[in-house]
């Protein structure tokens, strides 16, 4: 049996007046090593031990502990192989499940965008429903996954209506302004660099996590400049995307972040980002390029929908409950963005050429 090493980590729910522990299945989230190491998660309403058993086989042939016994699970498997499926299972009476590490080097593949899931459930099953038709690689959300980021019945739903995906799908999250007070968003994620800001490549693209919440100008500016810098000078990443909730431009309801815009937007221009994914305002919207940047409003995951108005800068905008799915192809990116019951309603192709 192949011997791999294993680092896990603890983090303790901080128990605030009324927020009680509930039940969930796990869910996956990146570390800052993704083709060597993955973070599992779990919540169980009763304190339970952290065990879990995996392998590259259905006999899971490894088995990591953690001592004791906590509400909120946290493990991170290291030592794995690039681009490798995995089986496991959370002990001691979890389903079978499967992930993939991030490969070495990619050029082809598949991720999905959606964001605002703090409303209607159903409306919400109903996406998730339709992502789990098509094949992707992890899933991005923008931002506001519950209503009141203190409610831990809104969290118990957010989990039980995604739980198909994250068992087996890598899941990236953006903090939204929903999230606060954010501890809670902070215990049940475990993510790479501060968690409310972050970066993973996958294959030849490089995805830049923000936090339009809090310290737009200090600590986390400093760290994107590093972040777009070295991602620039990688000659192996064609495309580079940036994530965060508040949008810098936006035709709806809640508008431009204009002291988000001045803040990073110049960055993202300097440093030729291909895409800003947003959410925030509560539909889908597509600028043309500006300044050599498109800007993506994804906001309609299952929260009440808001209208858009006209704007000169504005490709397309429909008020609709949607996903992005994203395809890359060497250096071509196809995005189509998708209704609950399959319908394309819009469409971007990007092409590179070389060099």
């Amino acid at each position: 049996m192949k011997t791999l090493t294993l680092t896990c980590f603890l983090f303790a729910l901080v128990h605030a007046s009324g927020f009680e522990p509930f039940n969930s299945k796990p869910y996956l989230t990146p570390t800052s090593s993704p083709t060597s190491s993955i973070n599992i998660n779990w919540n169980t309403k009763d304190m339970a031990s952290t065990v879990v058993a995996y392998g590259l086989t259905p006999g899971l042939e490894d088995t990591v502990r953690i001592a004791g016994v906590r509400n909120n699970h946290h493990i991170r498997l290291e030592g794995l192989l690039p681009g490798t499926q995995y089986f496991y299972r959370v002990l001691p009476h979890g389903d079978m499940e499967t992930f993939h590490t991030f490969p070495l080097q990619s050029d082809s593949f598949s991720f999905v965008v959606y964001g605002d899931t703090r409303g209607d459930s159903s409306i919400h099953q109903s996406v998730i429903n339709r992502i789990a038709s098509y094949d992707f690689e992890f899933l991005i959300h923008t931002g506001d996954l519950v209503q009141d980021g203190d409610n831990p019945d809104q969290w118990r739903v957010f989990f039980n209506v995604t739980d198909t995906l994250l068992q087996t799908k890598h899941f990236l999250p953006a903090l939204g302004n929903h999230e606060k007070p954010y501890w809670p968003y902070d215990t049940f994620f475990a993510l790479p660099d501060s968690e409310f800001f972050y970066s993973v490549q996958y294959g030849n693209a490089c995805f830049i996590v923000l936090n339009t919440e809090f310290d737009i100008e200090g600590i986390q500016r400093e760290w994107l400049i590093s972040e777009l810098t070295a991602a620039r000078e990688d000659s192996s990443l064609d495309w580079l995307f940036v994530v965060f909730h508040r949008p810098v431009y936006s035709a709806g309801r809640y508008g431009d972040r204009r002291h988000i815009r001045e803040a990073w937007s110049h960055l993202f221009e300097e440093y030729n980002v291909d895409i800003a994914f947003t959410g925030h305002d509560h539909n889908y919207q597509r600028t043309e390029k500006i300044n050599g940047v498109i800007y993506i409003v994804s906001g309609g995951g299952s929260a009440f929908l808001y209208g858009v108005d006209t704007r000169e800068w504005l490709a397309y905008a429909e008020a609709t409950y949607h996903f992005c799915l994203i395809r890359i192809l060497g250096k071509k990116l196809i995005l189509k963005a998708i209704k609950p019951d399959g319908t394309v309603f819009d469409q971007l192709v990007i092409g590179k050429t070389a060099g």
